[in-house]
């Protein structure tokens, strides 16, 4: 959906966001995992093999413990990605431990989050199935919770086979007529990753996207920014994180 040109601006911005030691980087200029994932995910759609390849000595330096789980989790999917078959995966009591061990500062749904996303990477989809369902069985997002939280909830349940006609509404409800999804139904303003995880979810479960199609083209294109988006919120800081929501929010209205 994007022409030429702003491919190649694409392009240029990825690499410019690539520090001089392979990791990609945050807003600051330092080398970040989190802002990795979302850098070797953007480089793997592209083809980008020389930013791939220098990447990969920057992330076999990151094998050892990290200090939050979150870099651990997404060690293991950069890994997955760069190296395929040749990466030795973690056992599975070992994800499980990492996810529900000793983590109780992080909350219940975003472990079980974390947990899903590695099982689904590493694993068929019927044992992402059969944990989704049993997490689910304990677990409702409280009505209070942003829209990428519902969006979540969403996909987890269309994983594990259950139904989703509530869940449905209640992403439709985030969204601002002619703009795009907002984090909270009362928020002021539309913003790139509700609008981009609201429309993946409501695609996973098959809605129909034609009444919101137009004003989320509208709100993406007024966000692009010379090769990357912007968060949509007034922020005109660029960074790959917005970028990869942007064009997630493109594929699915393709």
């Amino acid at each position: 959906m994007l022409g030429k040109k702003n491919q190649r601006e694409l392009t240029a911005f990825v690499k410019a966001s690539q520090h001089f030691g392979g990791g990609f980087t945050d807003r600051a200029g330092n080398p970040d995992l989190y802002y990795s994932l979302f850098g070797v995910l953007l480089a793997s759609a592209m083809d980008m093999t020389g930013t791939l390849e220098t990447h990969k000595q920057f992330i076999k330096q990151k094998l050892i413990q990290n200090k939050n789980p979150v870099d651990d989790f997404v060690v293991m999917l950069i890994q997955d990605l760069l190296f395929g078959n040749e990466y030795n995966r973690p056992s599975f009591y070992k994800i499980l431990k990492l996810a529900f061990g000793k983590n109780r500062g992080t909350s219940f749904f975003y472990r079980l989050f974390l947990f899903l996303l590695v099982t689904d990477a590493f694993y068929s989809k019927k044992v992402t199935g059969i944990f989704a369902r049993l997490g689910l069985i304990f677990y409702t997002p409280p009505a209070e919770s942003p829209c990428s939280v519902f969006a979540a909830y969403t996909v987890v349940r269309v994983k594990a086979n259950m139904k989703t006609q509530k869940e449905k509404r209640k992403l439709f409800s985030f969204y601002e007529e002619t703009k795009g999804f907002k984090a909270f139904s009362e928020a002021s303003e539309a913003d790139m990753l509700s609008t981009a995880v609201a429309l993946f979810a409501l695609k996973t479960t098959d809605a129909d996207l034609r009444m919101v199609a137009p004003g989320c083209l509208d709100f993406i294109q007024q966000n692009y920014d010379n090769g990357a988006f912007l968060s949509g919120t007034g922020d005109k800081g660029r960074d790959l994180e917005y970028t990869f929501y942007a064009l997630m929010a493109l594929g699915t209205l393709v």
